[in-house]
This record gives structure tokens, C-alpha cells and sequence, in this order.
């Protein structure tokens, strides 16, 4: 079964983008992150695991991505 993935932005190591997930009670199973070389990584959540809300958070390492 394919899953359906939203990017949820550029962080500037792994360990920052797992920290903002587990900041946001998103389960580390529902993350999909991708290297992207000197320019950090790019983190993708898997879409049934946001529910209805979004949280702004561009703290810890974000970037950029869809909950600002």
C-alpha cells in the first residue's frame, strides 16, 4: 500500500527535522526524509498522520514548509 506524503519543509540536519516532528506528536513511522547533501534535508509526513490541524512552527533548525 503506497502512502500519500506532504513536504513539510527544509531543516538543516536529520536530527532537527526529528525533533520538530516529535515536537508536533508526529510519529517518526510517518516521516519520510531525504538528504539533500550540504543543504540539509528535506522532511516529508505522511498525510492520514496530520489530522485537521497545522502548527506554525519555524523554530529548531526549519526552514521552510507548509505549517508556517
Amino acid at each position: 500500500m503506497a502512502f500519500d506524503f506532504d513536504e513539510a519543509g527544509d531543516f538543516g540536519s536529520e536530527r532537527d527535522a526529528r525533533e520538530w516532528a516529535e515536537r508536533n506528536n508526529i510519529d517518526l513511522a510517518d516521516l519520510h526524509i531525504r538528504n539533500r547533501g550540504d543543504r540539509g534535508v528535506t522532511l516529508s509526513v505522511r498525510r492520514s498522520a496530520l489530522g485537521d490541524t497545522a502548527r506554525s512552527d519555524l523554530t529548531y533548525g526549519r526552514r521552510t514548509g507548509f505549517f508556517s
